[in-house]
């Protein structure tokens, strides 16, 4: 059989054009002229093995996307979400593609590699609610899986561990709209994807940790969503995920037993600081679980939410993803490349195959996604730091 290159120039342009990137700057990257790269989309002109290369690290896809035609890879999902939210940025677009690869990357490693086996996670479209209230639904769902992951009352000191014992992959990264909170992927091969603003208060991220997780639990058909912090027009799933991240993250029952209403202003802004900063969530969802169990009304609640002195610094905060047991120096450095789109239990991941031998250092270098440089002063440190702590 002959290979289709007409085929192979029409997924060329789509990613090109997905990502915002001229043909002038992909003829520029592979050192020719336009109209001879534009004879490769066309598929007019074959391509080489090179070229096609150079692009695929440019389009930010695997490279048997392009040259075999059932390869499955969440091209129609992420195309769907660039169609729908089209005033994303060149930058983000960009960005949402490495997470694909990472995520590609992250699941290759557990399954092939570490032959972990995917948890399967509840479909909660396929209960029996009893009612179509979505907010109730999002409360009860949060019980249920409180219940199912054996959380039992504690507060979660590390949602992303939690939603990574699920099989879910999750990352956090700098995205150009600070608007956005996160975003959900439901790849055909790597499973439900999860993407967190970094931008964003880390105690937030966590709240949208938990969101997003809601919307694998329920909304995992759609294929792909993008959740704003602000929008005209919130969507009755919206309304479910947020109500399910507060239930979840601050469940009302373990607030009854340990806590009860105040009788002064100044003690709200005390208990509201407090409860925060024990469950790890931003004041803003402490004031709205008190106003959802019923001991705050509407001024009260108003007042509080304005409150400059319940606004906790990032210094007094603890982010789960840089562990504590790493040195300051390498908390540091990872804390930049957290930035950028990796993980710590990424990083960990790819870094012990190489050690075991399963992978080359190239191979890892490759998975990084960073620049060489970088990628090489990154390995250097941590291996380093892992053998050290051997």
């Amino acid at each position: 059989m002959t290979f289709d290159y007409g085929v192979l120039g029409r997924k060329l342009k789509n990613a090109r054009e997905s990502l915002q990137i001229t043909s002038e700057e992909a003829a520029t990257r592979l050192k020719i002229t336009i109209q001879e790269y534009l004879k490769i989309e066309s598929g007019t002109a074959n391509v080489t093995g090179d070229q096609l290369v150079l692009l695929t690290v440019m389009y930010r896809r695997d490279f048997r996307y392009f040259v075999t035609g059932d390869y499955p890879s969440a091209e129609s999902q992420v195309q769907e979400m660039y169609r729908q939210n089209a005033a994303l940025s060149r930058s983000d677009r960009i960005a949402i593609q490495e997470f694909v690869r990472l995520c590609e990357y992250e699941d290759f490693l557990e399954r092939e590699i570490f032959k972990r086996e995917r948890t399967l996670i509840p479909d909660y479209t396929q209960f029996s609610f009893r009612h179509t209230n979505f907010k109730r639904q999002g409360r009860e769902a949060a019980t249920f899986e409180r219940k199912r992951l054996s959380l039992e009352q504690r507060p979660i000191e590390n949602i992303f561990d939690v939603i990574r014992s699920q099989g879910i992959h999750v990352f956090k990264r700098e995205l150009e709209d600070q608007n956005i909170s996160a975003l959900y992927i439901n790849h055909p091969i790597a499973g439900h994807c999860i993407l967190i603003n970094y931008l964003e208060d880390l105690y937030r991220q966590n709240f949208s940790a938990a969101h997003e997780y809601c919307h694998a639990l329920f909304d995992s058909s759609q294929g792909q969503e993008v959740t704003y912090l602000k929008s005209n027009n919130k969507s009755k799933f919206e309304w479910r995920a947020n109500s399910f991240a507060g239930n979840l993250l601050v469940p009302k029952e373990r607030i009854e037993i340990d806590y009860y209403p105040v009788s002064t202003y100044e003690n709200w802004v005390i208990l509201a600081r407090q409860v925060a900063e024990r469950f790890y969530v931003s004041s803003q969802v402490v004031i709205i679980r008190f106003s959802e169990i019923g001991w705050l009304d509407d001024n009260l609640q108003k007042q509080l939410l304005q409150d400059k002195r319940l606004v906790i610094k990032r210094t007094e905060k603890f982010d789960p993803e840089t562990p504590p047991s790493l040195s300051s120096g390498v908390r540091n450095k990872l804390t930049q490349v957290i930035r950028q789109g990796l993980s710590w239990h990424f990083i960990d991941l790819s870094t012990q195959a190489y050690r075991r031998g399963e992978i080359t250092y190239h191979k890892l270098l490759d998975m990084l996604l960073l620049p060489l440089e970088q990628g090489s002063q990154l390995l250097c440190d941590l291996l380093t730091y892992l053998e050290v702590s051997d």
